[in-house]
C-alpha cells in the first residue's frame, strides 16, 4: 500500500450512504461519529484509495481550539492510513491557525488511547453519555419562558461562568477560560431561539438551557442560585418539552466529576457509556 496515493476530500452527499457503511463495522465508535454526521455533515474529509472509501474524519473548522477524530476501515487498521489521515487533518487546522486539538473515543479502548498517544495526544477529561426513557414528568407551572434574542447578554454570562466553574472543579480543562460574549454567537443563539430556554425569577434569569433534537445541550443555573433545587425543577421542564416535540428518549453528556451527575441519576437517567478526551497543542 503507497500512503502517498491517499485522496482526501470533503465528504459529498452521494458519500453519506458509504459513509455510514463504513461506520457501521465497528458499531461503537462509529455511533458516536454517526450522530454527529447527521447533524453536521459538512465537518468530515473522507479518504480514498483509488476509489475505495477506506476512512472518514470529524475536522471542525480551525479555531484555537478545535476538534478532531479518526475512523479507519477496521480490516485496513494498523498499516498506515489512520496516521496518514491525521497529518492531513492537522496540517489543514494549523495551516488555518488552530493551536490546540481535542480529540477522543470510547472510554476502555486501549487501541485508540495508544494510537492517540503515538500521535502526541494526552489525556484531558472523560465524559458520560447518558440516556432518560421514562415519560413526563408532573410538573407544577414554572417561570420558564423562551429565549429572546435580549436574553443574550444576561444568558451568555451565566453560561459561560457556570461552566467554567465546572471546568475548573472537575479538573482537564488547564486552558479553560469564561468565554466572552460575540455577536457571531449571539446570532446563531438568535437563530434557533426555538430550542434555547430561560428561567426567571423576580424578573432576572437565573437559569438558561439549549437544547437539540432529544439531546439536552447546556443546562446552566447563575451561580449564586445553585444548590437551590433550580436544576431540578429546569431540567424536568426541558425533559417534558423534549417528550412535547414527539421524542420517546432523552440524551445528555455530563462531564465526569460534575456535581450534576447526582441530579441525573436521581431523574432517571442512565449511563449508556463514556468518552475519554484527550488534547494535543500544535506546534
Amino acid at each position: 500500500m503507497n500512503l502517498s496515493d491517499i485522496r482526501y476530500e470533503r465528504l459529498r452527499k452521494k458519500d453519506y450512504p458509504t459513509a455510514k457503511e463504513l461506520l457501521s463495522y465497528d458499531a461503537g465508535a462509529g455511533e458516536d461519529i454517526l450522530r454527529v454526521l447527521a447533524k453536521e455533515p459538512e465537518l468530515f474529509v473522507a479518504a480514498f484509495l483509488k476509489d475505495r472509501f477506506v476512512a472518514l474524519a470529524q475536522v471542525n473548522e480551525p479555531a484555537p481550539q478545535t476538534y478532531l477524530t479518526v475512523f479507519v476501515h477496521p480490516q485496513l487498521r494498523r498499516q498506515g492510513i489512520g496516521s496518514a489521515m491525521v497529518k492531513y487533518a492537522e496540517n489543514e487546522l494549523r495551516a488555518g491557525g488552530a493551536q490546540k486539538i481535542r480529540s477522543s473515543f470510547r472510554a476502555g479502548d486501549p487501541s485508540s488511547a495508544e494510537f492517540a498517544r503515538k500521535h502526541g495526544y494526552e489525556r484531558a477529561f472523560s465524559s458520560a453519555y447518558m440516556q432518560r426513557t421514562g415519560g413526563f414528568f408532573p410538573l407544577e407551572e414554572l417561570p420558564v419562558r423562551p429565549y429572546a434574542d435580549d436574553d443574550y447578554p444576561a444568558s451568555q454570562s451565566m453560561y459561560a461562568k457556570a461552566f467554567h466553574e465546572m471546568r475548573v472543579r472537575v479538573g482537564g480543562f488547564p486552558d479553560s477560560v469564561i468565554a466572552r460574549p460575540s455577536e457571531k454567537e449571539r446570532r446563531e443563539w438568535n437563530e434557533d431561539a426555538e430550542d434555547r430556554f430561560v428561567y426567571e425569577l423576580d424578573g432576572e434569569i437565573i437559569a438558561y438551557s439549549h437544547i437539540s433534537g432529544n439531546e439536552l445541550s447546556s443546562v446552566s443555573v447563575r451561580t449564586d442560585f445553585q444548590g437551590r433545587g433550580i436544576g431540578r425543577k429546569f431540567v424536568p421542564y426541558l425533559c417534558n418539552e423534549i417528550y412535547r416535540r414527539g421524542h420517546s428518549t432523552v440524551n445528555l453528556w455530563c462531564v465526569v466529576g460534575n456535581y450534576a451527575r447526582d441530579l441525573y441519576d436521581s431523574l432517571g437517567f442512565q449511563e449508556n457509556y463514556k468518552m475519554d478526551f484527550m488534547r494535543k497543542t500544535l506546534i
